[in-house]
């Protein structure tokens, strides 16, 4: 693998129905895309070698055997021969997993014992993003080089390609078989799976960082290098708002998440600060600043943010390369708990069904369960030699998948008693 294709480490058989291939609506080609609202029920109801247990054998950088290290590991994954930069769950099962890597491959397997459902070839770049859609009938993977592919996961098949150059993330529409995708060049394309029918909403000049559906499901906000935020609206295209002047941050937008209320969006920076938004008049509400004591702004790089999936909290949480994470109070914007865990923070994830704890996963290779009512550790997940670059949940909460630059996925069952 030449350095060429490999990316930065980042501290940060169900057949649709016939309807599913409607689902966005029966359309003319001149016609726009109808994109379906998403309401609260639809919300809510929504390795080839198997892992061995004991001790892992794994070379730390200076090239020393660590075999002294923990393994909670059900299953470990190491079909991969690179850092595995992505991981998902399938959302409706949650049996299958969807991985990519360094190695330009990514795999759809199993978690139940390791076996590969299918291989994605024809990436010949490192894939740094791979996501089932909200039903699990396709799955799209992506690598750095803008190769886009969608895979229906029930004939293993490839049903869609596309390239668009450098690509920054991809996402899918929470109720229909939409793609979305961010680029370097500041685009935001939209397509529908699988006829490839494409929209794009523009950009000004600067690079694509982040991108969120909001739950309604019809606009999207994106985060850029300037530090500004945009919320398009996903049927006529218009930008709806724009962050400017005073109200962006000063330095690229590295994350951004929306309230389940469909009022507030939040924006991680890299200038040590996450800024809350209302999105629908784009004003800006607060600026929480996220620099640690004796801390920089280096150190202090906001790498995550998340609101707390139940809307009657009013919480946000930030994660920082430092490894501080705050949980604020949004009405009074005071920092009501905070964890350190002394290892910069790559992914916040909620537990879907104990709304109040909160996965992180860290730079140390470790993942730790928070509650973010007290601030305090609930358990950690170990088994992984090196950092940390991605985590998914299972959609009932009882398994969790991580990715790591030590070459291998782990599933790790989740015992809550909460």
């Amino acid at each position: 693998m030449g350095e060429t294709n490999t990316p930065p480490v980042s501290p940060r058989d169900q057949e649709p129905n016939d309807s599913d291939e409607e689902i966005v609506g029966n359309q003319n080609e001149d016609e726009d895309f109808e994109v379906i609202e998403v309401y609260e029920e639809d919300i809510e109801n929504e390795e080839g070698a198997e892992g061995e247990d004991g001790e892992n054998e794994a070379e730390s950088e200076d090239g020393m055997e660590e075999l002294d290290t923990p393994d909670d590991a059900l299953l470990t994954f190491k079909q991969h021969t690179g850092s595995v930069f992505c991981c998902s769950f399938e959302p409706k099962e949650s049996k299958l997993v969807v991985s990519g890597g360094e190695d330009d491959k990514a795999y759809v397997w199993n978690i139940t014992d390791g076996q590969v459902l299918f291989e994605c070839t024809n990436h010949q770049d490192s894939v740094t993003c791979a996501l089932f859609s909200h039903d699990g009938c396709y799955v799209a993977t992506a690598d750095m080089a803008g190769l886009i592919q969608v895979w229906k996961v029930g004939t293993k098949s490839v049903v869609w390609t596309f390239e668009t150059g450098d690509l920054t993330w991809i996402d899918w529409h929470p109720a229909s078989h939409i793609l979305f995708a961010g680029t370097d060049a500041g685009d935001t394309w939209m397509w529908k799976i699988p006829s490839g029918d494409c929209k794009t909403l523009p950009g000004h000049g600067e690079r694509n960082e982040c991108g969120k559906i909001l739950p309604d499901g019809r606009r999207i906000a994106v985060g850029y290098v300037d530090g500004s935020v945009k919320v398009f609206d996903l049927k006529t295209l218009a930008v709806l708002q724009h962050s400017n002047g005073g109200q962006t941050h000063t330095n690229g937008v590295s994350s951004i998440d929306c309230h389940r209320d469909n009022n507030l969006i939040v924006s991680g920076s890299f200038d040590s600060t996450a800024k809350l938004y209302n999105s629908q008049t784009g004003k800006l509400l607060c600026t929480l600043s996220c620099v640690g004591v004796g801390g920089s702004e280096d150190q202090s790089s906001v790498e995550a943010v998340s609101f707390c999936p139940e809307t009657s909290v009013n919480l946000v949480v930030t994660g920082t390369l430092s490894g501080k994470i705050s949980c604020w109070d949004i009405p009074t914007q005071i920092e009501r708990q905070s964890y350190d865990q002394s290892a910069g923070v790559v992914k916040l994830v909620w537990h879907p069904k104990h709304t109040h704890l909160l996965f992180s996963a860290g730079l140390d290779g470790v993942v730790r369960l928070i509650d973010s009512r007290s601030g305090t550790l609930v358990r950690e997940y170990r088994g992984h030699t090196a950092d940390l670059l991605d985590i998914s949940v299972s959609f009932d909460g009882y398994h969790l998948v991580t990715s790591s630059d030590d070459q291998t996925c782990r599933v790790f069952e989740v015992n809550v008693d909460h």
